[in-house]
């Protein structure tokens, strides 16, 4: 490729952008929260923040009026090029609604596998707002339902840079026009055994790039618009509550009684200027379990510990740990979880995570 740009015979901002970079981060679609990277579906999971309509489910369960401060950190490693993600949620309850806000903040760079020589910069900001409602709690009476809509604040933007040797050949400015991702949860049975929830990600950015010829320095610019479209569907269910099997005092009922399993269909469609249209499908599958009964666990006052685990149909997969706070401590919790996932070719064959997040509840 090197040889190429020194020849003259082609552009080294068009081999770079031919080689979908732009669709790769795109698909990233990162949830944002240590629990479900590690588990991969959380369409219909009660405890998750990722899809707004599972927020009241969620909230509720702990405080009708309060609020939730939940900062998260994530290291996304990918071929050669590394990135940190720092994001902070401030959540207010009032039954029957939850509200939410939420800075994230990404900067990370590194060489570009599929371009020798080449090296990536990004930075991105965001701010997102979201308002969710248990319609079961609400003047609707609908037992068991709840919707929300999270919106980006279109102010934000991002910054992509290509170089190589020290010299910037491509730069590309995205102004973050449209974020919205509305989403329902339906939960029904004993202990919510059941549920069943929907969400779809529409993404929409003005993208500005400059690319600059290395022999003429002469500067062209290429103006388009990225729209990507994410929706997910998926069902999760405490398998052992509807047979009887989890309401003994037991200690083997006591872990039954909180077994959950997951499962997720998720696709994505992507369109990027330079880079044409791509279509994926993929299936996700998790599980969360409470590692020791209460009778078995020395700290059981104070600290119950789960695990969370997750595959995907592209071989991905995750684990994590959730650490939840019991008793007197019942207002903190942390999950620390690890992802890889085959999600971005043109940077490196999987994308590896480590995250945690971590919340605390003050109620008032």
């Amino acid at each position: 490729m090197l040889l190429c740009v020194l020849t003259g015979t082609c552009s080294l901002a068009s081999v770079a952008l031919a080689q979908k970079i732009g669709t790769d981060i795109a698909g990233l679609n990162l949830c944002l929260y240590g629990d479900c990277e590690a588990r991969g579906a959380y369409a219909a999971d009660p405890f998750g923040w990722a899809n707004p309509g599972t927020m009241p489910a969620y909230a509720l369960q702990f405080v009708p009026r309060g609020v939730l401060l939940s900062p998260s950190y994530f290291r996304l490693n990918v071929g050669g090029v590394g990135i940190n993600i720092e994001s902070g949620s401030l959540t207010v309850v009032a039954d029957p609604w939850v509200l939410q806000v939420s800075a994230i903040y990404a900067e990370g760079g590194g060489a570009v596998r599929s371009l020798p020589g080449v090296d990536l910069s990004l930075r991105t900001r965001s701010v997102r707002l979201a308002a969710a409602i248990d319609l079961g709690r609400s003047a609707l009476h609908l037992t068991g339902l709840s919707a929300g809509l999270l919106f980006g604040v279109p102010v934000m933007d991002s910054d992509l840079r290509l170089s190589s040797g020290g010299f910037t050949f491509a730069d590309s400015q995205e102004d973050h026009d449209l974020e919205l991702v509305p989403g329902v949860l339906w939960r029904t049975g004993q202990r919510d055994w059941f549920s069943v929830g929907a969400l779809l990600n529409v993404v929409r950015n003005h993208e500005t790039t400059t690319m600059t010829d290395p022999f003429t320095l002469a500067n062209t610019q290429q103006r388009g618009t990225t729209n990507a479209w994410f929706p997910r569907v998926g069902v999760s269910i405490l398998p052992f509550v509807p047979f009887g099997l989890a309401e003994q005092s037991s200690p083997a009922s006591e872990l039954a009684r909180e077994v959950r399993l997951a499962a997720d269909v998720e696709h994505q469609n992507i369109s990027v200027p330079g880079e044409g249209t791509s279509r994926r499908n993929t299936g996700y599958f998790g599980v969360d379990a409470r590692l020791l009964p209460d009778a078995w666990n020395p700290v059981s006052d104070y600290l119950r510990v789960y695990m969370i685990a997750g595959v995907d149909t592209d071989t991905g997969w995750g684990l994590g740990a959730g650490l939840y706070g019991n008793g007197a401590w019942e207002f903190l919790s942390c999950n620390p979880a690890y992802s890889s996932r085959p999600r971005a070719e043109s940077l490196g064959d999987r994308v590896d995570i480590w995250s945690a997040t971590c919340s605390a509840v003050v109620p008032f």
